[in-house]
C-alpha cells in the first residue's frame, strides 16, 4: 500500500466514517456498486498534499484509475475491503 498524507486520511472515510483504501467495494451514490481507485504518484493521489479528496469508483478493481465515476468519501458507502 502507497503512503497516504496525515492531511489527506480525511477525506478517505465514506459517508458512515469507514476507512476507504484502494481497492475498497462500496455503493456509490447512483446506487451502483463498485471499486475505489486511487492515483498514488501525481497531484491526483493521496499521496500528494494537493489532492483535494476526489476519487475513482470503477466496475472492477483491476480498472485503471482514471477510469470510472469521480466521487468523494460522503458519496459512497463501504461495503468490503480491498483483498
Amino acid at each position: 500500500m502507497s503512503i497516504v498524507l496525515p492531511q489527506n486520511e480525511k477525506y478517505l472515510r465514506d459517508a458512515f466514517g469507514s476507512a476507504l483504501r484502494d481497492g475498497a467495494c462500496v455503493l456509490d451514490a447512483d446506487r451502483e456498486v463498485g471499486y475505489v481507485r486511487l492515483e498514488y504518484g501525481t497531484r491526483r493521489g493521496p499521496d500528494s498534499a494537493y489532492w483535494d479528496g476526489w476519487f475513482t469508483v470503477a466496475r472492477s478493481r483491476g480498472d485503471h484509475p482514471l477510469r470510472g465515476k469521480v466521487m468523494t468519501g460522503h458519496l459512497v458507502q463501504l461495503i468490503g475491503g480491498a483483498a
